[in-house]
């Protein structure tokens, strides 16, 4: 039994060092894998407000056409012209919707509208009334409109947006 100690000794004595290199490198081994992690729970954070975020503002593009959409079905006339007002055309002409309009109800407004959400986040919204090219400004007399909706916001320097568009026409002949 005193050999076995003996030796079991002299094995021992060459390796008082080894526990300060485990150590460390376990140590270096847990900061590469905290890293990792923080940057994963990072990119998921951004990834999960881009989303968020686009989910919002495609919800809006879409409201904001269906409302454009029953504002025209809404409307006596398709035009009255002369710029009377009170038809779907004359007034999308009215308000200068090649330029950009919203809407809140059945109601045209100029401009666009920013819609504040959760912190300091916040969308805006318009749509643009245009002949089919997509381009060209309304004129009396047209039978197709382009509904074009953008929506923007911001993260941090960089503005995303949603665009959706919609071809309308005077279907029902008011």
């Amino acid at each position: 039994m005193d050999a076995f100690l003996n030796n079991m000794k002299k094995i021992y004595k060459n390796e008082k060092g080894i526990g300060i290199v485990e150590v460390i490198a376990a140590l270096g081994l847990s900061i590469i894998v905290l890293t990792s992690l923080v940057s994963l729970s990072l990119f998921t954070i951004r990834s999960s407000l881009h989303s968020k975020l686009m989910l919002e503002g495609t919800k809006l593009a879409n409201r904001e056409i269906e409302l454009v959409r029953a504002f025209r079905d809404s409307s006596d006339e398709w035009e009255i012209g002369g710029g009377a007002g009170g038809g779907f055309l004359d007034d999308l002409i009215s308000f200068s919707c090649d330029a950009g309009c919203h809407m809140i109800g059945l109601s045209v407004h100029s401009g666009a509208q920013i819609t504040p959400i959760t912190g300091p986040e916040a969308i805006t919204r318009s749509f643009r009334a245009t002949k089919i090219d997509g381009i060209t400004p309304l004129q009396s007399g047209d039978e197709e409109v382009r509904i074009s909706v953008e929506v923007s916001w911001e993260v941090g320097n960089d503005t995303k947006y949603a665009r959706l568009y919609t071809d309308l026409t005077n279907w029902a002949n008011k």
